[in-house]
């Protein structure tokens, strides 16, 4: 914990982020992560913001209505 991050912490934050750039079935062979668990993490890692784009011109568009 020489930065203040437990290890286990830390390894699945370094996990979830090679989710975003490996298949998930690939993660899930290299880590002994279920393949479902790898799969979800990939939908959580996409690198597209157009949900959270959308998300926040709903709003706008609520606020002046």
């Amino acid at each position: 914990m020489k930065h203040g991050l437990p290890t286990i912490t830390a390894r699945n934050m370094a996990l979830f982020g090679m989710a975003g750039e490996l298949p998930p079935i690939v993660i899930s062979d290299l880590f002994d992560v279920h393949r479902n668990t790898a799969t979800q993490w990939a939908v959580l890692a996409q690198d597209s913001w157009a949900g959270h784009l959308a998300a926040l011109n709903g709003k706008a568009a609520g606020k002046y209505e």
